[in-house]
């Protein structure tokens, strides 16, 4: 599998492995404003688009298994000789992040949850989108983002842009194909099935979660399966942030995640 893979910070400090949510526009490139704390604070942060996301081209559908998507992440660490390292994953990432930690336990520091991680998908009802969103400028983009989003930052349009591709003057989002296959790939994995590999070597583990509906509520609803399962996860609920708890709370949930990782 060819993934594209953003870079931010030096290669002398620890390594942390992001994999990104799914989304209209989504690509690692949504974590920049995280990313780049996470890099004054001396971090290596490597995240590749996913396969169909950002400059990463489309995967034939059976590399979107979860376990697949895994083996890719571990590998940028791998091209990178990098042996021991962070991973942290957001919404579809969490999976990808879970699912990398039970590939190769002892070389993983510590596991950073966004709002995922937690939840067991088999059985959920995910539609993916049949055409790709477009936007007939990049006004037209940015004047939406910034009807939706809780704030509003030049970084923050940039992250969502990186998303996106031109067809002349039109942007286009991420294509439904990839999307679908993602969507289909995480329904079937399980993500449960990691939770006592995780358990066992006692990994670190910091879980944020949202706390704004609709996804407070089906947090209170499978937190306590994850819980009972990785009892020594650290669960932090974001106040006033929605499912995108990286847009919501901003580069300070960043430093309040490499406080957390110096501490462990």
């Amino acid at each position: 599998m060819s993934l594209s893979v953003r870079e931010w910070g030096s290669g002398g400090g620890r390594t942390l492995l992001f994999w990104h949510a799914l989304g209209p526009v989504a690509s690692a490139a949504t974590f920049g404003e995280g990313a780049t704390v996470l890099a004054a604070r001396g971090f290596r942060v490597l995240a590749p688009d996913g396969p169909g996301f950002g400059e990463s081209p489309l995967s034939p559908p059976e590399q979107y298994d979860v376990r697949e998507l895994a083996r890719s992440l571990v590998a940028v660490a791998d091209a990178r000789d990098v042996d021991r390292y962070v991973l942290a994953g957001h919404s579809w990432g969490g999976a990808v992040a879970l699912h990398a930690a039970a590939l190769a336990p002892a070389r993983v520091e510590a596991v950073v949850l966004f709002d995922s991680g937690h939840i067991d998908y088999r059985g959920e009802t995910l539609r993916a989108p049949t055409e790709a969103l477009r936007w007939p400028s990049l006004a037209a983009f940015e004047a939406e983002l910034r009807s939706e989003v809780e704030r509003f930052t030049p970084e923050l349009l940039a992250g969502y842009l990186a998303g996106t591709r031109r067809e002349g003057e039109e942007l286009v989002g991420v294509p439904p194909e990839a999307t679908a296959a993602a969507y289909s790939g995480l329904v079937r994995a399980s993500v449960p099935e990691t939770w006592p590999v995780v358990a066992a070597r006692a990994i670190p583990v910091l879980l944020l979660l949202a706390t704004k509906p609709p996804h407070v509520d089906q947090n209170r609803r499978q937190l306590p399966a994850f819980q009972a399962a990785v009892p020594h996860a650290e669960v932090r609920w974001v106040p006033d942030a929605g499912h995108d708890l990286l847009a919501d709370a901003g580069p300070a949930l960043a430093a309040e995640i490499a406080d957390w990782l110096e501490r462990v």
